[in-house]
């Protein structure tokens, strides 16, 4: 899980343009209530995590339980991605 956090954090950094030190954005950092992603950002968030991990996220999983740390992002991922075919 290690990596998808990594790879997220990066997507954050370079996509989503996080403004602050790279040390700040850890792996437990609120990312809503820290606004490093708003509405729009979640949404290409999911798409991203979709195309970059071969996965597929139900509308009913874009919640802030599954999206509020990147650490959320990332048990996520690894969750689909031990499902057959990642879906």
């Amino acid at each position: 899980m290690a990596n998808e956090a990594n790879t997220i954090r990066e997507f954050l950094i370079s996509e989503l343009y996080w403004q602050g030190p790279r040390e700040d954005l850890t792996d437990e950092l609120p990312l809503i209530a820290n606004h490093v992603i708003d509405s729009m950002g979640l949404l290409r968030l999911v798409a991203w995590a979709e195309s970059e991990f071969g996965i597929a996220i139900d509308d009913t999983e874009v919640v802030p339980a599954n999206f509020g740390t990147i650490d959320a992002v990332a048990t996520l991922i690894a969750s689909k991605e031990r499902q057959p075919s990642g879906r």
